[in-house]
Order: C-alpha cells, then sequence, then structure tokens
C-alpha cells in the first residue's frame, strides 16, 4: 500500500513541476529581456556623451585610409566606436548644426533608436512590438581654432 501512495506523488510533483517551468521560464525571458534593454540604453547614452564631448573638442579623425573625416563623420565614428556591440544605423544619428557647430556654439547630438524585445508577451504592450527612443545631449563648443 504505501508503494502505490508514492507512485502517487512522484505523479503529482511531476505534474506541478510541468506547470510551474513554463511561468519560472518565462520570468528569466523577462528578466533578460529587459536587462538587453536597459544595456542597449546605457550603452546608447554613454555613446553619444562621447561623441557630444569629442564634438566640443573641434576635431577631426582620420579614416582607414588616413584621408580626414569632416567633424560631423568624426562624431558619428565616435558612436560607433563607443557602441560596437549595437550594430547601430549611422543614419539614425543626427548632429546640429550639421557641421558641428564653431567655436562657442551649442552642439546637439541625437540619436533614435528601436529595440526589440523577444519575450513572448513583453512585445505586445508595445506599438509594432518595438519600443522607440531618444537619447541627445547638448554641450558648448571649446574656443578651438580654425572651426571646420
Amino acid at each position: 500500500m504505501r508503494a502505490g501512495r508514492l507512485n502517487c506523488r512522484r505523479g503529482q510533483t511531476m505534474i506541478e513541476f510541468a506547470m510551474v517551468i513554463p511561468i519560472v521560464a518565462l520570468l528569466f525571458m523577462g528578466i533578460f529581456d529587459f536587462s538587453r534593454f536597459f544595456y542597449t540604453q546605457l550603452t546608447l547614452q554613454h555613446a553619444i556623451h562621447e561623441a557630444t564631448r569629442f564634438a566640443v573638442t573641434g576635431g577631426a579623425l582620420d579614416d582607414a585610409q588616413g584621408n580626414t573625416l569632416t567633424r560631423a563623420e568624426s562624431i558619428k565614428s565616435v558612436i560607433t566606436r563607443e557602441a560596437t556591440a549595437l550594430n547601430l544605423d549611422v543614419d539614425q544619428l543626427i548632429v546640429d548644426p550639421a557641421d558641428g557647430g564653431g567655436p562657442s556654439e551649442i552642439v546637439t547630438v541625437t540619436g533614435n533608436f528601436q529595440f526589440q524585445f523577444v519575450t513572448p508577451g513583453v512585445s505586445t504592450f508595445f506599438p509594432s512590438g518595438k519600443y522607440d527612443f531618444t537619447v541627445a545631449t547638448s554641450m558648448k563648443n571649446e574656443p578651438f581654432l580654425g572651426g571646420q
């Protein structure tokens, strides 16, 4: 009689486990997805901030062939360098003024981005399943010489 009750309990435990594991898996997927979102947002904020800090110096970078880039291209290059893991679309980056501005002017670097959630059910809370957000930083250019 004891063996019958033991087998009954073993089956009950297996059914309870089968009922709970999808909920636990969905919870872990949600935690992973929101962690990925916050990582993306913080990385982009850092990249935009660093690009704006570069912009205020009035400097320009060289490309792979040694040619000097324009200030706007240099600023966008800093963003992509700082956020290499995110595979950014450079066309979504805005530098205002477009040439990076002259000495003592305000320069604003803005990026518009979309984040795609992968956890089932989470994307239904956002239009088209994606979250759009904007990151922007403004700083005053240093009094550099020969503004390009």
